[in-house]
């Protein structure tokens, strides 16, 4: 085989393997396309349940009874198109069954962050940009449509009609709904929703998050761990006007509702061993960013 023949017969191998490989990756993407996803930075991580239920205004078991979309969070932002942000909500609407914190009534309207609807972006004012080059194509004058909240907050799930929560709450900010102002409440943190299954059993939204120890539980049995656990709220810190949470210290197993540090979860512990947890700062109370 001549060196130029040989030069041909590899050419020809890479070009079959390239074929088969952009082949693959089509079929993968056409048939199991993945499915975007955003996770959010909480404001408030409880480590345990005594710190979600220390952190919340309200601990309810409740229902829903309807979904609404309000209308976008419009933050200002500038150097975006349009000089804000937009970010798609919901406004969950739910009959309390009962309260095992606080006193929030018979009806709430809880947040939930439904998405980034990237259809609603305004371009940004041409009038302002630099004098276009020789050559160059003019900008599209409307934006790319597409499909309006394809991007969700993964740990955020959506909630449907009838279904039934134990939520760790805080108050939420003020949006509208067509219009009207509403006073909405929100979760301390995703790991603080509790789906109540039709058997009556717990099951947590984020299932490696501090309800794991109580997944499968009755309903009755949760609800009572809860009224017996004595909240842990926020101290102030060394810091003027700073808030933490204070030092834990734990033998894994002798909290429930406790998220362990790595390494500790799983198989047996040496007896009498003792975990500190340091303390850890969370946010003071403020003015709801300024939303038009």
């Amino acid at each position: 085989m001549t060196l130029q023949t040989l030069n041909r017969f590899l050419q020809g191998t890479i070009a079959i393997l390239f074929v088969a490989f952009a082949g693959q990756v089509s079929y993968e993407y056409f048939f199991n396309k993945p499915e975007p996803v955003l996770l959010a930075a909480w404001a408030f991580e409880p480590r345990s349940l005594a710190e979600a239920k220390g952190l919340a205004k309200d601990v309810v078991e409740a229902q829903v009874t309807k979904v609404e979309r309000a209308d976008d969070l419009v933050i200002p932002a500038p150097g975006e198109p349009g000089g804000v942000e937009r970010i798609a909500i919901e406004v969950v609407n739910m009959r309390v069954k009962g309260a095992m914190k606080g006193n929030p009534g018979q009806d709430i309207q809880v947040f939930r962050t439904a998405g980034l609807p990237v259809s609603n972006r305004d371009m940004p004012n041409m009038k302002d940009a630099p004098p276009k080059p020789n050559g160059a194509s003019n900008p599209p004058s409307k934006p790319t449509p597409f499909i309006e909240n394809t991007i969700n907050i993964h740990d955020d799930q959506d909630y449907k009609v009838g279904e039934n929560y134990v939520m760790f709450l805080r108050d939420g900010p003020q949006v509208k709904v067509k219009g009207q102002r509403i006073a909405t409440k929100t979760l301390v943190n995703p790991s603080t929703r509790f789906k109540v299954e039709q058997d009556n059993k717990v099951t947590p939204l984020v299932p490696d998050g501090l309800g794991r120890p109580f997944k499968g539980n009755s309903i009755q049995q949760f609800k009572d761990v809860i009224q017996k656990t004595n909240g842990i709220g926020p101290i102030p810190g060394t810091i003027p006007g700073q808030l933490i949470l204070p030092k834990l210290q734990i033998k894994p197993g002798s909290m429930p509702g406790m998220i362990r540090p790595r390494g500790i979860d799983g198989g047996e512990t040496p007896e009498g061993m003792e975990v500190e947890m340091g303390e850890m700062e969370v946010p003071t109370e403020g003015e709801a960013p300024e939303m038009q």
